[in-house]
Protein backbone atom coordinates (compact mmCIF):
# COMPACT_ATOMS: atom_id res chain seq x y z
CA UNK A 1 0.00 0.00 0.00
CA UNK A 2 1.15 3.32 -0.88
CA UNK A 3 0.23 6.09 1.36
CA UNK A 4 0.57 9.82 0.69
CA UNK A 5 0.05 12.86 3.27
CA UNK A 6 -0.75 16.56 2.15
CA UNK A 7 0.00 19.39 4.39
CA UNK A 8 -1.27 23.13 3.79
CA UNK A 9 -3.64 25.79 5.40
CA UNK A 10 -7.10 26.36 4.75
CA UNK A 11 -7.85 27.41 1.51
CA UNK A 12 -4.93 26.02 -0.12
CA UNK A 13 -7.24 23.10 -1.20
CA UNK A 14 -5.69 21.02 1.06
CA UNK A 15 -8.85 18.06 0.95
CA UNK A 16 -9.57 19.15 -2.44
CA UNK A 17 -5.81 17.89 -3.86
CA UNK A 18 -6.44 14.67 -1.73
CA UNK A 19 -9.79 14.01 -3.39
CA UNK A 20 -7.98 14.60 -6.59
CA UNK A 21 -5.28 12.67 -6.11
CA UNK A 22 -7.76 9.71 -4.81
CA UNK A 23 -9.47 9.81 -8.03
CA UNK A 24 -6.70 10.14 -10.23
CA UNK A 25 -5.08 6.47 -9.10
CA UNK A 26 -8.54 5.22 -9.32
CA UNK A 27 -8.35 6.41 -12.38
CA UNK A 28 -4.85 4.73 -12.89
CA UNK A 29 -6.34 1.09 -11.37
CA UNK A 30 -6.25 1.46 -7.88
CA UNK A 31 -7.99 1.50 -4.91
CA UNK A 32 -8.04 4.57 -2.82
CA UNK A 33 -8.88 6.08 0.56
CA UNK A 34 -8.84 9.68 1.26
CA UNK A 35 -9.52 11.63 4.07
CA UNK A 36 -8.67 15.07 6.24
CA UNK A 37 -7.94 15.93 9.81
CA UNK A 38 -8.99 19.18 10.32
CA UNK A 39 -7.60 21.85 13.12
CA UNK A 40 -9.36 25.15 13.70
CA UNK A 41 -11.71 25.36 10.40
CA UNK A 42 -9.88 29.00 9.07
CA UNK A 43 -8.78 30.08 6.24
CA UNK A 44 -4.37 29.49 7.36
CA UNK A 45 -5.06 27.13 9.96
CA UNK A 46 -2.87 24.14 9.14
CA UNK A 47 -4.30 21.40 7.66
CA UNK A 48 -3.60 17.82 6.71
CA UNK A 49 -5.23 15.24 4.40
CA UNK A 50 -4.55 11.74 3.83
CA UNK A 51 -4.35 9.27 0.82
CA UNK A 52 -3.99 5.88 0.87
CA UNK A 53 -3.67 3.47 -2.80
CA UNK A 54 -3.26 0.21 -3.39
CA UNK A 55 -3.75 -2.40 -6.21
CA UNK A 56 -5.88 -4.49 -3.58
CA UNK A 57 -8.28 -3.76 -1.08
CA UNK A 58 -7.69 -1.36 1.63
CA UNK A 59 -8.67 -2.04 4.94
CA UNK A 60 -7.10 0.30 6.85
CA UNK A 61 -8.55 3.38 8.82
CA UNK A 62 -6.63 6.19 10.62
CA UNK A 63 -4.21 8.36 10.21
CA UNK A 64 -1.06 8.22 8.16
CA UNK A 65 1.67 8.40 10.97
CA UNK A 66 4.79 6.74 8.16
CA UNK A 67 3.99 7.83 4.81
CA UNK A 68 5.60 6.82 1.60
CA UNK A 69 4.92 10.36 0.05
CA UNK A 70 5.00 13.84 1.28
CA UNK A 71 3.04 17.03 0.00
CA UNK A 72 3.58 19.93 1.44
CA UNK A 73 1.64 22.95 -0.06
CA UNK A 74 3.01 26.18 2.07
CA UNK A 75 6.63 26.04 2.92
CA UNK A 76 6.24 28.78 5.68
CA UNK A 77 4.47 25.80 7.83
CA UNK A 78 6.22 24.43 10.71
CA UNK A 79 9.08 22.13 9.41
CA UNK A 80 8.39 19.42 12.29
CA UNK A 81 4.80 18.87 11.38
CA UNK A 82 5.51 17.43 8.13
CA UNK A 83 8.92 15.97 9.19
CA UNK A 84 7.33 13.56 11.25
CA UNK A 85 7.01 9.98 10.84
CA UNK A 86 9.09 10.05 7.73
CA UNK A 87 11.05 6.85 6.83
CA UNK A 88 14.22 6.64 5.36
CA UNK A 89 12.49 6.06 1.85
CA UNK A 90 9.80 8.62 1.96
CA UNK A 91 9.86 11.23 -0.80
CA UNK A 92 8.48 14.77 -0.12
CA UNK A 93 7.40 17.46 -3.03
CA UNK A 94 7.46 20.92 -1.51
CA UNK A 95 6.01 23.88 -2.91
CA UNK A 96 8.61 26.65 -2.50
CA UNK A 97 10.91 28.42 -4.82
CA UNK A 98 13.82 28.60 -2.15
CA UNK A 99 16.11 26.45 -0.71
CA UNK A 100 14.96 25.43 2.66
CA UNK A 101 16.85 24.31 5.71
CA UNK A 102 16.08 21.09 6.08
CA UNK A 103 18.96 18.02 5.88
CA UNK A 104 16.89 14.94 4.38
CA UNK A 105 16.31 15.23 0.42
CA UNK A 106 13.35 16.57 -1.23
CA UNK A 107 11.74 17.73 -4.24
CA UNK A 108 10.12 21.23 -4.92
CA UNK A 109 8.53 23.33 -7.46
CA UNK A 110 7.55 26.79 -7.04
CA UNK A 111 3.29 25.66 -7.67
CA UNK A 112 2.48 29.07 -5.72
CA UNK A 113 4.08 31.13 -8.11
CA UNK A 114 2.52 29.13 -11.37
CA UNK A 115 -0.90 28.87 -9.50
CA UNK A 116 -0.88 32.46 -8.86
CA UNK A 117 0.32 33.48 -12.76
CA UNK A 118 -2.42 30.95 -13.84
CA UNK A 119 -5.52 31.04 -11.44
CA UNK A 120 -4.87 34.89 -10.19
CA UNK A 121 -4.97 33.01 -6.85
CA UNK A 122 -2.82 31.24 -4.22
CA UNK A 123 -4.22 27.97 -4.49
CA UNK A 124 -1.55 25.42 -5.76
CA UNK A 125 -3.15 22.07 -4.69
CA UNK A 126 -3.98 20.82 -8.27
CA UNK A 127 -0.99 22.53 -9.71
CA UNK A 128 1.38 20.79 -7.21
CA UNK A 129 -0.68 17.68 -7.96
CA UNK A 130 1.42 17.69 -11.36
CA UNK A 131 4.56 17.70 -10.07
CA UNK A 132 3.56 14.86 -7.80
CA UNK A 133 2.48 12.78 -10.55
CA UNK A 134 5.96 13.38 -12.64
CA UNK A 135 7.53 11.78 -9.01
CA UNK A 136 4.88 9.13 -8.99
CA UNK A 137 4.54 7.57 -12.17
CA UNK A 138 1.98 4.89 -11.40
CA UNK A 139 -0.53 7.77 -11.83
CA UNK A 140 0.01 9.51 -15.18
CA UNK A 141 -0.52 13.11 -16.20
CA UNK A 142 -3.56 12.25 -18.30
CA UNK A 143 -5.19 10.21 -15.17
CA UNK A 144 -4.43 13.28 -13.27
CA UNK A 145 -6.66 15.73 -16.01
CA UNK A 146 -8.85 13.47 -16.14
CA UNK A 147 -9.52 13.69 -12.71
CA UNK A 148 -9.68 17.11 -12.30
CA UNK A 149 -12.26 17.16 -15.32
CA UNK A 150 -14.28 14.80 -13.04
CA UNK A 151 -14.29 16.75 -9.66
CA UNK A 152 -14.38 20.55 -10.91
CA UNK A 153 -15.08 20.41 -14.35
CA UNK A 154 -19.18 20.58 -14.48
CA UNK A 155 -18.92 23.69 -11.49
CA UNK A 156 -16.11 25.23 -13.03
CA UNK A 157 -15.13 24.67 -16.10
CA UNK A 158 -12.46 27.65 -16.37
CA UNK A 159 -10.71 27.23 -13.32
CA UNK A 160 -10.48 23.09 -14.62
CA UNK A 161 -8.82 24.63 -17.53
CA UNK A 162 -6.44 26.91 -15.82
CA UNK A 163 -5.89 23.97 -12.95
CA UNK A 164 -4.50 22.10 -16.09
CA UNK A 165 -2.48 24.40 -17.58
CA UNK A 166 -1.04 25.32 -13.74
CA UNK A 167 -0.04 20.86 -13.03
CA UNK A 168 1.62 20.47 -16.91
CA UNK A 169 3.74 23.24 -16.14
CA UNK A 170 4.69 21.50 -12.42
CA UNK A 171 5.28 18.61 -14.07
CA UNK A 172 7.67 19.93 -16.30
CA UNK A 173 9.74 22.16 -13.60
CA UNK A 174 9.68 19.90 -10.40
CA UNK A 175 12.88 19.14 -9.58
CA UNK A 176 14.24 16.31 -7.40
Amino acid sequence: MISVRIHGRGGQGVKKAAQILARAAYLAGYQTQDFALYGAERKGAPVTSFVRIDKKGINTRGYVWEPDFIIVLDDTLELSCHLKGRKKTTKELINTDQKLPIKVPYCHVDATGIAVKELGKNIPNIALLGGFVKIFKPITLENLEKAVEIELGKKHPEATKKNIRAAKQCYDKVVC
